[in-house]
């Protein structure tokens, strides 16, 4: 008998326990007893993990939440029940392919890292680039080596907002010595510095989950570059650009710094 960290007793045949999994005591080395084993995991995903150690389908995970998920899916791997182990890594796999907001991005990524599902790591670890070193840390205490991995993948991103911020020589941009750009040039450069944030955590937030919103921003303002009398601003800003794309095509995935 065992009795969940809500308090709700729940009955498991030891057969089956010893069959399914390799985290629980066998039935050789315990002995009956009427005091329950308390367990850390609370009534509703004990009984789902419960339900995973029979012979028979194993439970359907359509209706879960994110949060129940995971707590399922931490329990499988706690006491080693495979089957569970399996339906879930599957699962959230594939909802990490979908996922749109950082809180369920970092559950995600927590479980992905501490059990070594690098593509689930992979999916979601854009999504971890605004978080501070602090909070990182928290998440993977213990596991040291997917928090050095995680502050080398996160480098990646810092390069890209040095290309960003960096004050380019007209040389640079145009390709030419000597050139003075016409007035249209520093209209789109004060344009594009004012629509690009103020702050590191700012960029971070703005180029971490996907390039989409910083792709708008510097096709938006194009259009201050129709008055040019030079005729080299649009190639000066698309050389810009390209820097920025080049640098973002070139990001290794998280599961190449384990």
């Amino acid at each position: 008998m065992s009795r969940s960290s809500d308090k709700v007793l729940l009955g498991a045949h030891k057969a089956n326990l010893e069959h399914f999994s390799d985290g629980f005591p066998s039935v050789d080395s315990v002995s009956d007893s009427e005091e329950p084993v308390d367990l850390t995991e609370d009534s509703a995903t004990l009984k789902l993990l419960l339900g995973g150690m029979h012979k028979q389908k194993l439970p359907t995970l359509s209706g879960l939440g994110s949060k129940q998920l995971l707590a399922l899916a931490e329990a499988g791997e706690k006491y080693f029940v495979y089957g569970v182990m399996a339906v879930c890594s599957e699962r959230i796999r594939a909802e990490s392919r979908m996922v749109k907001d950082e809180a369920t991005a970092a559950t995600y990524f927590a479980y992905a890292a501490k059990f070594g599902y690098l593509e689930v790591a992979d999916a979601v670890a854009p999504f971890m680039i605004p978080f501070d070193v602090d909070t990182m840390y928290g998440r993977l205490k213990g596991y040291d080596v997917a928090f050095l991995a995680w502050m080398r993948y996160r480098e990646q991103y810092f390069a890209i907002s040095d290309i960003l911020t960096r004050n380019y020589t007209v040389p640079e941009l145009f390709n030419v010595l000597g050139f003075v750009p016409c007035s249209s040039w520093a209209l789109y450069l004060n344009g594009i510095r004012k629509k690009l944030p103020m702050s590191v955590k700012g960029y971070l937030q703005l180029i971490g989950a996907n390039f989409d919103r910083l792709e708008w921003i510097f096709d938006d303002l194009q259009d201050l570059l129709k008055e040019c009398t030079c005729e080299r601003c649009s190639s000066a800003a698309c050389r810009w650009k390209e820097k920025w794309k080049q640098a973002s095509l070139n990001i290794k995935p998280f599961s190449s710094f384990v």
